[in-house]
C-alpha cells in the first residue's frame, strides 16, 4: 500500500511540473499573441543628454506598434547622407550636419521580451558641437534590419536627432586653441625683448593654450603666410619698411601638439644672424596662424599673430653717426681742421682729433632724436706720442641734457700700441638721448688726441 501511494504521488508531482512547464511555454510563446511580428520604427531622444570631457551622449529610443513576443535585436546605421540632402533642400532649415566620423552609433538595440520600445546611445565628440556652438547640429539614424522576422515600418526607419547647441553647451564648456602670446596682433622683437639669442640666431617663442579642462592628445597644423603681410603694409598696419621673411629664411614646426592631459604646447621661430643682418634696416615680419586642429575649436581672434623683428635693435649696431655731433672745446684750426673735433667720430682709425691745451675739462656729445640703448662704446688711440692718449673719462647719459647720469668711468687706462681700439661695456644700460663723455686726464702731456670713438647700441 505504502508502494502505490509514492508511485501515486510520484505521479500527481510529475503531472503538476507537466502542468506548470507547458503554462511557463504557453506564456512564453502565446499570451502575447503567439509568434506575431511587431513593427519597429525609430523615435527621438528619450532622456537628459551627458557630457564628458570627450563626448555629448544623447539617449535614443525605438519604438514597437505592439509587445515584443521575442527578445530580437534591431540592426542600426548613420545616415549623415540624408541629413545634408534635407539641409541641401531647405526641409531642416538653419541645421548643420555633422560629419559621420564624429557620431558614434551601436551596431544593434536589443528589444526585450514583453517591451514595446527599446533605448540606445548616440555619442557625438564634443568638438563637433563646438565648432558649431550657437547653431542646431543635426544627426541622424536608420534602422537597417529587425531580427526573428519582425518588420520595419517603411515610413519611419528614418529619425533626425536636432540638437540645439546652447541648451548642451556654454561657452566655458567650449575647448578653444588660442595663441597665448601676440594673439590677433604683433609680437615685436627688439631690445632683447620677446626673444632669446645665441650664436646662430635668434628664437621667438610662441604660447599655444587649450581653453577648458583638457584631456586626449591632439595635433593643430601651423600655417605662414607671405602674401599677408604685404597686405598688412598696403593697409598701414605694418611700417613701410616690412618685409615678408620668404621660406628657407626662417624655420618653425608645420604642427603643434598636445600632450594627454595637457593645456599648453608651444611653438619657436628661429631666424639666423644672417638673414637679419641681410635686412639691416628692415622689419622683418613672419604671419603665423593655426589651423585645423584634431580636436577642440580655434578662437578666430586667437588664432594668428604677426611677428615683427627690428633688425636695428637685435643686432648690435653702430649708431655714432645717427646722432648730431658736438664738443666744448676744438682744435686750434676748427671742427673741420685735419686734426679738428670731427675727425673724433669720422669712423677713420686712422686720422684723429687734437687738442691742445687740454686742461681736463673737454667734453665730446651726441644728441639722438630717440632714445638710444648704448651698451657699449670704443676708443682708439692715435697716431703719436702715448702720453698723449686720455687715462680718464666717463660717459654721462641724459634724456633733457641737463640731468646728467654717469653711465661708465675708466681711470688709470693705458693703450700699449698705436692705432688700438679698446671696447668698453656699460653695465645694464638704459636709454638715453644724450651721451657726453668727459676727457679728465691723460698720461702727462698737455695735448690730447684720441683715434676714435665709437658708440655701439646693442640690444
Amino acid at each position: 500500500m505504502t508502494k502505490y501511494k509514492n508511485i501515486q504521488l510520484f505521479f500527481l508531482a510529475s503531472m503538476l511540473l507537466t502542468s506548470m512547464a507547458c503554462k511557463d511555454h504557453m506564456l512564453d510563446e502565446f499570451s502575447l499573441g503567439g509568434n506575431s511580428v511587431s513593427t519597429v520604427k525609430t523615435s527621438g531622444i528619450s532622456g537628459p543628454i551627458n557630457k564628458t570631457n570627450e563626448s555629448v551622449i544623447v539617449p535614443v529610443s525605438i519604438k514597437l506598434n505592439k509587445p515584443a513576443s521575442k527578445a530580437f535585436e534591431v540592426s542600426l546605421s548613420i545616415n549623415q547622407d540624408s541629413i545634408s540632402k534635407l539641409i541641401a533642400s531647405g526641409s531642416l532649415p538653419d541645421a548643420v550636419a555633422v560629419t559621420g566620423d564624429a557620431i558614434t552609433i551601436p551596431n544593434t538595440a536589443k528589444v526585450e521580451y514583453g517591451s514595446d520600445s527599446a533605448t540606445f546611445t548616440i555619442s557625438i565628440l564634443r568638438t563637433a558641437l563646438e565648432k558649431n556652438y550657437g547653431k542646431n547640429v543635426a544627426v541622424g539614424y536608420t534602422i537597417v534590419t529587425a531580427g526573428k522576422g519582425n518588420a520595419i515600418d517603411s515610413k519611419g526607419n528614418f529619425q533626425v536627432i536636432s540638437l540645439n547647441t546652447d541648451d548642451i553647451l556654454d561657452n566655458s564648456d567650449i575647448h578653444f586653441l588660442s595663441l597665448t602670446n601676440g594673439a590677433g596682433t604683433i609680437i615685436e622683437a627688439k631690445n632683447r625683448t620677446n626673444y632669446t639669442s645665441s650664436s646662430s640666431g635668434l628664437s621667438v617663442p610662441i604660447g599655444v593654450s587649450l581653453a577648458s579642462f583638457p584631456g586626449n592628445a591632439f595635433r593643430v597644423s601651423v600655417v605662414t603666410k607671405p602674401d599677408t603681410i604685404a597686405n598688412l603694409v598696403t593697409s598701414g598696419y605694418l611700417p613701410e619698411n616690412t618685409i615678408a621673411l620668404k621660406t628657407g629664411e626662417y624655420t618653425i614646426a608645420s604642427t603643434v601638439t598636445f600632450a594627454s592631459n595637457s593645456s599648453q604646447s608651444n611653438l619657436v621661430l628661429d631666424v639666423p644672424w644672417s638673414i637679419v643682418e641681410k635686412y639691416v634696416g628692415k622689419k622683418l615680419a613672419v604671419f603665423v596662424e593655426l589651423k585645423n586642429p584634431t580636436l577642440h575649436v580655434l578662437d578666430e581672434a586667437k588664432k594668428y599673430t604677426t611677428i615683427v623683428i627690428d633688425s636695428e635693435f637685435v643686432l648690435e649696431m653702430d649708431v655714432t653717426n645717427q646722432g648730431v655731433f658736438s664738443v666744448n672745446q676744438d682744435n686750434n684750426g676748427g671742427a673741420t681742421h685735419n686734426e679738428g673735433s670731427l675727425k673724433l667720430v669720422d669712423n677713420n682709425y686712422n686720422s684723429k682729433f687734437l687738442k691742445q691745451s687740454f686742461d681736463g675739462t673737454l667734453w665730446a656729445q651726441i644728441v639722438y632724436t630717440t632714445p638710444q640703448n648704448i651698451g657699449a662704446y670704443t676708443i682708439t688711440s692715435a697716431n703719436d706720442a702715448p702720453e698723449r692718449d686720455p687715462n680718464a673719462w666717463n660717459i654721462q647719459g641724459s634724456n633733457d641734457g641737463v640731468n646728467w647720469t654717469v653711465i661708465s668711468n675708466i681711470a688709470n687706462e693705458t693703450f700699449a700700441q698705436r692705432f688700438l681700439t679698446k671696447r668698453y661695456e656699460i653695465t645694464n644700460p638704459t636709454p638715453y638721448t644724450h651721451f657726453r663723455i668727459n676727457f679728465t686726464s691723460n698720461i702727462g702731456s698737455n695735448l690730447l688726441q684720441i683715434g676714435e670713438w665709437r658708440m655701439i647700441r646693442t640690444p
